[in-house]
This record gives C-alpha cells, sequence and structure tokens, in this order.
C-alpha cells in the first residue's frame, strides 16, 4: 500500500524543488519554476497523450500496473487505485528507436528554452548578490538535466539499449526498450519521464 500526503506530489523532492522554484520567482528567476511546468508537467502528459493515440491505432501496446493508494483529502483517509504507465511495446525495433529519439529531442527543446528564459532573465535584470547566486544555481541544475538527456538520446540513437520481446495472450509479439544500469536495467520510459 502506497501513502500520499500531498495530493499533487508523491516524492517531497519533487515538492521542495516546486518550492524552491517557486520562491526563486521572487527574486526575477522564473526559469526553473517554467521548466517544473514545461517539462514535469506537460511533457509527461504529452508523452502519455501520444502513447495512447498510438495504443489506440494499434502501432504501440501500453502496459499499465495497478497500484493501490492510501490518499488523505483534508485529513481523511481515501483509498484509491490507480493504473500506473510502464514501459510501451512497439511492433519493431525501429519503432522503438524512432519514439524515444522524437521524445528525447523534444525534452530537449524544452530544456533549452528553459535554458533560453534564464538567460533572457539574467541579461534584462538588475537582481542582487542573492538573485545571481540563484540564476547559477538555476543554470547548473538545467544544464545537468539537459546534458541527462543528450547522454540518453546519444545511448538510443547508437543502439546502447537493450530490446525485449513480448508475447501477449492473442500471439502478437512486441518489443520494448531497456537501458542497462550497475543494478540491472531501466526501462526507457522510466528515463524519458
Amino acid at each position: 500500500m502506497n501513502y500520499q500526503v500531498f495530493p499533487l506530489f508523491t516524492r517531497i523532492t519533487t515538492l521542495l524543488f516546486f518550492l524552491f522554484s517557486f520562491i526563486s520567482c521572487f527574486f526575477g528567476i522564473s526559469a526553473l519554476l517554467t521548466y517544473c511546468v514545461l517539462v514535469g508537467l506537460f511533457f509527461p502528459i504529452g508523452i502519455s497523450m501520444r502513447l495512447h493515440r498510438l495504443n489506440e491505432t494499434g502501432v504501440a501496446l501500453t502496459l499499465t500496473e495497478n497500484t493501490q493508494w492510501i490518499t488523505y483529502i483534508h485529513g481523511f483517509p481515501a483509498q484509491e487505485q490507480r493504473a500506473v504507465l510502464k514501459n510501451p511495446c512497439f511492433w519493431s525495433t525501429e519503432r522503438i528507436q524512432q519514439f524515444f529519439i522524437r521524445c528525447f529531442v523534444g525534452k530537449m527543446v524544452l530544456q533549452g528554452s528553459c535554458i533560453a528564459i534564464l538567460a533572457y532573465e539574467f541579461q534584462s535584470f538588475k537582481g542582487s548578490e542573492v538573485s545571481v547566486i540563484l540564476a547559477l544555481l538555476a543554470l547548473l541544475y538545467l544544464l545537468y538535466m539537459s546534458a541527462k538527456s543528450v547522454h540518453m538520446l546519444y545511448l538510443v540513437a547508437t543502439n546502447q539499449w537493450q530490446c525485449e520481446s513480448l508475447t501477449t495472450s492473442r500471439g502478437s509479439i512486441w518489443y520494448q526498450g531497456f537501458l542497462p544500469t550497475k543494478e540491472g536495467r531501466d526501462t526507457l520510459f522510466a528515463r524519458l519521464c
């Protein structure tokens, strides 16, 4: 059973980063909050909607896992069941590669736009030393996240990932992508969102 105290955030680090991003807006730096909204909210929704459309047309197979949660709403516990999207399957390995390359390029475009917003804000404000320090911290974070996306794009584009076949109960064969790690392997989808 999973527990959720905050109705919008399931991880405390996400909440703290959002609060830090919100506070940095008072110092004239809105790039981190823009990053939270674009990459943290709109991008996963867009990916989920795209996978839903691909699933409806028969090009992709979306696997879900049902999880039980207890959510506290105004102090009262409420049980709910959620369907968590797992690693999507495609009819060929080329289609997996094509999907994830497009997704990582889209994510990098959003990250680049956040860096551009930060550069514009830094040029236009005459802030205090705190604003400069916050801008540098924001730049380091955005560059780090962009470098992770570039690295993942490189791994996918150069075929440094593993493919596993999945046979459904109807006998159709689908493929899903994994990335080998020291602890085992991660799904490509987990690295994307």
